[in-house]
């Protein structure tokens, strides 16, 4: 039997999702503990961490700064100065306490003596924060296997151990057998045998689980999970009832990720998953978090959820071209509460050249509106702008998205991922990059900065259509303007909703309240309405 450590910081927070319980850590303690293995999981994405992230001194100083804010993230010259000084000083804050995290993390190493720790990596500072800490174990404890992963380590692979040596491996492919097989090591030598791991030497074979339905139920459990007591953590469950996409959007990652062929647990076993979380830990909401959660699985388990009588609130991603709309109504009665949709664009034209969904126009409306009729909370995201959009496509989707009237859109600016074929063809994309392997290493760290609109970050190297980083991004936010102008909710998820739904808030005021939150950094506030969702969340009846 080997100890493990597993350890995920994740920085400060950027929205109450990042509080989610996590099922990287969950699924990973139960793999390690059905192998017989002593395995212990450090979640830093807690209300504790934010509080120790933000000092109060300057909380009270930005709350009636950032209250008084109006428009739509423009400065003037005294307020942009005077954000970038705060700014600067928090960033120092910060840095400092990742340090203390640090030293804290060598003291309970040096105490427990664990043979394997596996670092979740994550984006921003707390990618940074995170390989600090691998480089201060590995100094301090040469002898020890470190390992990177989580979704992170399975986008970029190999370009880590170019940015640091302090990992012996970084994990790809399903991980829990990896990770099992990593605590069964007796040496680093045998590294290079294990399926789905990718070394200094090269990229191993990947690694996936025969079956889904053969992964044991998630560990919650305080004891080895210590984040889990209290209201630290928002006390939802992601369950992974399918990996891999075949899909093949233009600019997601997932297919690269989790594998080009979808596999699924079958419906039974989703509902065992969802009744065994409820009966051992009280856990009733629920999000699928697989990439595009099939209709038919979806719908089959929900008819399993009635016909036991659980009651229990789920929400999931959709995708337009497989959804059954006649099926909304039984999916709501099985308390399906919310649904994500990636529309990216309301121009066919834009949807076919740069985007590659397979999906048309008329199936949205349909579907939002059968999912509306429903009762179902429905998000329809958006990409904006996209390759090859002109003022004129972007009307277009503006007309289009504002007459089809979903309950949130999430909004965001074109991205370059690991894996997708943006990034591996962007000439044919409209979108200029230069060198692909720089540009990704030198992303590996990037940090969105809370306190600025992105015309104000950092800019990354690479245009779209012709556009520079301010330039693109200033077209994304003059977008979400006038969405909210024409009374739609933007940058608001299917998980914020349901997380809205158990505190007891109507979505656009979690949504402001939120982002008050984060950039105030007011854990109060984001605590008290994580006990009032929690207290919703965990049904009484639980042990």
């Amino acid at each position: 039997m080997s100890k493990v450590l597993l350890v995920s910081y994740v920085g400060y927070p950027s929205t109450p999702a990042q509080l989610v319980a996590n099922p990287w850590l969950a699924t990973q303690l139960a793999a390690l503990q059905a192998a017989g293995h002593d395995a212990l999981a450090l979640d830093y994405g807690t209300v504790t961490m934010m509080r120790r992230l933000y000092p109060e001194a300057l909380t009270a100083r930005l709350k009636p700064m950032v209250a008084g804010m109006k428009g739509g993230g423009q400065l003037d010259e005294n307020g942009l100065r005077m954000l970038q000084d705060l700014d600067r000083m928090l960033d120092a804050h910060q840095e400092q306490v990742a340090a203390e995290v640090r030293q804290e993390l060598l003291e309970r190493i040096e105490r427990d003596r664990p043979q394997v720790v596996v670092f979740e990596l994550g984006d921003g500072d707390g990618y940074t924060a995170t390989v600090q800490m691998a480089e201060a174990v590995r100094e301090r404890f040469p002898e020890l296997l470190i390992a990177a992963g989580g979704r992170k380590a399975a986008w970029f692979r190999g370009l880590i151990h170019k940015s640091t040596r302090a990992f012996d491996a970084v994990i790809h492919g399903d991980p829990e057998g990896v990770v099992v097989a990593l605590a069964g090591l007796q040496s680093r030598s045998g590294l290079s045998a294990v399926p789905g791991l990718t070394t200094a030497e090269g990229e191993n074979d990947r690694v996936e689980t025969g079956s889904l339905d053969d992964l044991p139920l998630a560990v919650y459990d305080p004891a080895v999970y210590p984040a889990m007591a209290g209201d630290d953590k928002i006390k939802m469950a992601i369950i992974s009832e399918t990996r891999g996409c075949g899909n093949r959007c233009a600019f997601c990652s997932h297919p690269w990720e989790d594998g080009l062929h979808q596999r699924q647990m079958s419906p039974n076993r989703l509902v065992d998953t969802m009744q065994g979380l409820q009966e051992r830990y009280g856990m009733s909401v629920f999000r699928y978090g697989g990439a595009s959660t099939p209709a038919e699985l979806m719908y089959e388990a929900a008819r399993e959820i009635l016909r036991r009588g659980l009651q229990v609130q789920y929400n999931s991603f959709g995708h337009y071209r497989t959804a059954w709309p006649e099926h909304f109504e039984t999916l709501a009665k099985s308390g399906l509460y919310s649904l994500f949709f990636g529309l990216e664009s309301g121009s066919q034209d834009i949807l076919d050249k740069a985007v590659h969904k397979g999906i048309k126009l008329q199936q949205v409306r349909d579907t939002m509106q059968a999912a509306r009729a429903a009762g179902i909370f429905a998000a329809a995201s958006m990409i904006v702008p996209l390759p090859f959009d002109t003022e004129a496509t972007l009307a277009e989707s503006l007309q289009f998205i504002t007459e089809l009237r979903p309950d949130s859109v999430p909004l965001q600016f074109p991205g370059l991922m690991p894996g997708s074929r943006w990034i591996a063809d962007p000439a044919r994309y409209n979108i200029e990059v230069g060198d692909t392997e720089k540009f990704l290493l030198d992303g590996l760290d990037y940090k969105f900065k809370l306190l600025f609109p992105p015309q104000y970050w950092q800019p990354l190297p690479y245009k779209v259509n012709g556009m520079s980083f301010h330039e693109f991004t200033g077209v994304t936010m003059k977008f979400g303007m006038q969405l909210e102008m024409a009374g739609l909710l933007t940058n608001f998820s299917h998980t914020l909703a349901a997380i809205a739904k158990s505190a007891g808030l109507p979505p656009r005021q979690l949504r402001d309240l939120a982002q008050l939150w984060c950039v105030t950094g007011d854990a109060e506030g984001m605590g008290e309405m994580i006990a009032r969702a929690n207290a919703a969340m965990i049904r009484p009846s639980s042990a």
